[in-house]
């Protein structure tokens, strides 16, 4: 059951999200491979875009009062939320749409993530040493190593939730629940 459908202003931006994500996670299996350095100035421009979609994002929930929708994290919304997780094993998948329960959840979860990744990345935009960031102390070799690896963790973890969520969202069409109509951008 759909309390209130995603208005147009959302889906724009989780198209923005998805644009952008996609295209840092892309750019860095390149990086990662250290074979071509040229696409570490890429991966960096698209970071900062992504960042700022990210924020554009989170200031958008917070003026459209979503922030209870996606952090569920007192009681009735935990025990909706655990509620859902246990029909999912029982075969029901839960409900889309801007309502509180599994579904918002997980993607504030997912949210979550990219801004770790976008807040790891740009601190390491501002100390990549050997003179190349705007940090050009020596020190900052330990700190980029740390943000390095947890940037690389919460890559991981977005992966991981991407796949889920595409998994979920075309189980959920085939079995006649029509979540796709969400990405209408012209639906009001």
């Amino acid at each position: 059951m759909e309390a209130r459908p995603w208005d147009t202003g959302t889906r724009l931006i989780h198209a923005a999200l998805v644009v952008t994500v996609l295209a840092e996670l892309s750019t860095g299996l390149v990086v990662s491979q250290a074979t071509r350095p040229q696409w570490l100035f890429v991966h960096s421009i698209l970071g900062i875009v992504t960042t700022l979609v990210i924020i554009l994002d989170w200031m958008w929930m917070w003026a459209r009062q979503d922030l209870p929708v996606y952090f569920p994290w007192n009681r009735g919304g935990m025990r909706l939320v655990v509620g859902e997780t246990f029909d999912v094993f029982q075969g029901r998948l839960p409900g889309s749409g801007n309502v509180m329960g599994l579904s918002s959840f997980v993607h504030g979860i997912g949210l979550l993530a990219v801004t770790g990744m976008a807040a790891t990345g740009i601190v390491m935009y501002w100390v990549i040493p050997g003179g190349y960031g705007l940090s050009l102390h020596s020190t900052a070799y330990a700190f980029f190593t740390v943000l390095a690896t947890s940037h690389l963790w919460l890559s991981y973890v977005v992966w991981a939730y991407l796949t889920g969520h595409v998994f979920f969202a075309a189980l959920q069409q085939v079995l006649g629940h029509p979540v796709l109509r969400h990405f209408d951008i012209g639906r009001h």
